[in-house]
């Protein structure tokens, strides 16, 4: 599996009619989180550029981003994964736990009463495996330092391109936001 940052693939275009100079540095999280679920599922290849494709081809690229609504269900029909999702913080972490498959999560970003860990806006990070509740997460938005500004230093450790964070800090980012659950067919 390759992890894919996004900040790599500023070069290719991801327009929308509210964002008609997108590209997947600034706007594509949601397709470099759907490449590596894939490939790690699967083990099939399948770049930023393949996934971006389809995004816009099913509709799920019309706004800001990309609508993991209408995505999810798109990209696991065609590369033959099952998944669902749910609010059930509970469901995420028993999911990981057991090893079952990996999971899109979809943080809120800074709140009131909240300083963002993974973007201080709407942002899609792969939750990969858990240990205890110890969550093994893949930001495609990873970037030296990223996790040592204020509010967010402590909160993240780094091995490579693994981040790893407390499930609680997971909840803090992700609020009330679905969670899309993916696994083998």
């Amino acid at each position: 599996m390759h992890f894919y940052c996004q900040l790599n693939y500023e070069h290719i275009p991801y327009p929308s009619p509210t964002s008609p100079n997108g590209n997947l540095a600034n706007n594509g999280c949601g397709v470099c989180c759907a490449s590596m679920v894939v490939e790690h599922l699967t083990g099939e290849v399948f770049p930023p550029e393949e996934s971006a494709v389809l995004a816009k081809s099913c509709g799920a690229r019309e706004g800001f981003g990309t609508d993991m609504r209408i995505f999810a269900p798109a990209f696991s029909k065609e590369k033959g994964l099952n998944w669902e999702s749910t609010l059930d913080p509970d469901r995420v972490l028993e999911f990981l736990q057991s090893g079952q498959g990996v999971v899109i999560g979809n943080t809120s970003g800074d709140r009131e009463d909240w300083i963002g860990v993974f973007s201080d806006s709407r942002h899609y990070i792969v939750l990969a495996s858990a240990e205890g509740n110890t969550v093994r997460v893949w930001d495609p938005l990873l970037a030296p330092g990223r996790y040592d500004t204020p509010g967010r230093a402590g909160k993240v450790r780094l091995e490579g391109f693994d981040a790893y964070a407390d499930f609680s800090v997971i909840l803090g980012d992700c609020g009330l936001r679905p969670f899309y659950l993916f696994r083998k067919a």
